[in-house]
């Protein structure tokens, strides 16, 4: 027994002498490293600095404040493929002002973050060479911490803002600006584009405006979009100073990921979350300054106490040239202004202006009803069919009509056969949409139409705005 703790000891020195040979060649004689314990503590355990924070009663060292900047989110998709060009433009407006801007775009495909400053132009411009094929959420959330730091209002861009991914950012900005050019097409747009994020929470919004002529022009768009959007919406719209061309702001472009040949990044899209979490940091600091660089000089003013509120403009005092708006026409009537081309204003036109309109919830069908030539069949979204048809002032084509839509309850059938491409269900009653004119809408002829479910009446005013004409569909 005494024999083999003698040779444990031996095999233990030799090892140890071994491993001490090697520390010296190594550190070349100089002295081992030697633990010190904290002082005024006779305790032998190693500590952390944050345990000997914790046991000894003092504070570990705080992190350093987080910059709050603003975060305005950048209403534009109404703009279609001039839309990027439209903001680029709107933050130079801000730069010059004495403000550095910075510049979200997100997208499913896409990350890029600019920054906007009030100097010189650069002598060659900078391209986008700088893209990564990759999405890196760490060196996109590092990009955005970094500028962070250096910016005085952040820009949101999302391209698509109706995504799911979109709307969600959305309700972490605390102001939307409204971007929209003065010509009658861009009120239309703005309008419903606005509409169709209107179930979201309202912000404070702005609204900016691109090739105004003067001041006069831009107070009338102001007038017609605060009214509508006061009426229909309940949402009070401000009027930011008019967004003038400018060559004084340097534009610089700090990061840009695209992931072309990585799919699986598109599938996972990083990108959303790391903007997510960015936004929801700012929104928890809010900024305490209480000047606003964007707030307009002809902006209505805040009611004072004890005073009455000014009463938005309402769209009765809209110029002639505008589209008119009736105070008891419903939510979606400003949105079924509908454009015709050309200069006649027929049945044809005005059917062809609404299946266009339609945003794919109707597909025109090729076969025509033999005994009324001018209506037009239609497909659903529910695979059911729809006759549209427009009857004329004084209603004297009203029972070719009649004959047309019997004949489409008597063959759809035959009609599922004749376009199965379509799948027509043949279980759903075929629908009427008709179209008169608004001075026949009280005929007695029309009211028990009125009363059946399949049949839908809308009634129609021919308008026209310089050398363009439309129709403004309400329901009867």
């Amino acid at each position: 027994m005494s024999d083999e703790i003698s040779k444990k000891r031996s095999l233990s020195e030799i090892s140890h002498l071994f491993l001490s040979s090697i520390r010296d060649r190594q550190t070349e004689g100089a002295p081992r490293p030697q633990r010190t314990p904290p002082k005024g503590s006779d305790a032998s355990v190693d500590l952390t600095p944050e345990e000997l924070a914790q046991v000894s009663g003092g504070e570990s060292r705080a992190e350093p404040r987080r910059k709050t900047v603003p975060v305005t989110a950048v209403i534009a998709a109404h703009l279609n493929g001039k839309q990027f060009d439209r903001v680029k433009e709107y933050a130079r407006h801000l730069a010059v002002q004495g403000e550095r801007i910075g510049l979200i775009e997100i997208d499913a495909s896409e990350f890029r973050l600019m920054c906007f400053e009030n100097s010189a132009p650069a002598a060659a411009p900078e391209t986008e060479t700088q893209g990564t094929e990759c999405f890196d959420p760490r060196q996109m959330f590092e990009a955005l911490e970094e500028l962070n730091c250096d910016v005085d209002r952040w820009l949101l861009l999302t391209p698509n803002p109706r995504s799911p991914e979109a709307r969600a950012l959305l309700r972490e900005a605390d102001h939307w600006a409204l971007l929209s050019t003065c010509d009658h097409d861009g009120v239309v747009s703005s309008y419903r584009m606005l509409k169709g994020l209107a179930d979201l929470p309202r912000p404070r919004l702005t609204l900016a405006l691109f090739d105004a002529d003067d001041e006069a022009e831009a107070s009338r768009v102001y007038r017609k979009l605060t009214g509508v959007c006061k009426q229909f919406l309940e949402w009070e719209l401000e009027l930011e100073p008019l967004v003038q061309k400018t060559f004084k702001a340097t534009e610089h472009l700090a990061l840009l990921c695209r992931p072309t040949r990585d799919k699986g990044q598109l599938a996972t899209a990083p990108q959303w979350a790391v903007a997510g979490e960015f936004l929801a940091a700012a929104k928890r600091h809010p900024v305490t300054s209480s000047h606003r660089q964007d707030e307009p000089p002809t902006a209505p003013a805040e009611p004072t106490q004890g005073a009455a509120e000014p009463s938005i403009p309402s769209p009765q005092v809209i110029a002639p040239s505008a589209v008119p708006v009736a105070p008891h026409i419903r939510d979606d009537a400003f949105a079924n202004v509908l454009d015709l081309p050309g200069h006649d204003v027929s049945g044809s036109s005005i059917l062809g202006a609404v299946l266009r309109d339609s945003d794919g919830e109707l597909v025109e069908c090729p076969v025509r009803a033999p005994m009324y030539a001018d209506a037009r069949l239609a497909i659903a979204r529910d695979r059911g069919v729809v006759l549209l048809a427009v009857a004329r002032q004084g209603l004297t084509d009203l029972r070719a009509i009649g004959q047309a839509y019997r004949w489409l309850i008597e063959n759809r059938d035959l009609i599922g056969m004749a376009v199965p491409q379509f799948a027509i269900d043949p279980k759903l009653a075929p629908r009427l949409q008709l179209l008169v004119d608004r001075s026949d809408l009280s005929a007695d002829v029309l009211q028990p139409m009125l009363q059946v479910g399949n049949v839908k009446v809308q009634a129609y005013r021919k308008l026209r705005w310089g050398e363009r004409l439309g129709v403004f569909l309400e329901a009867a």
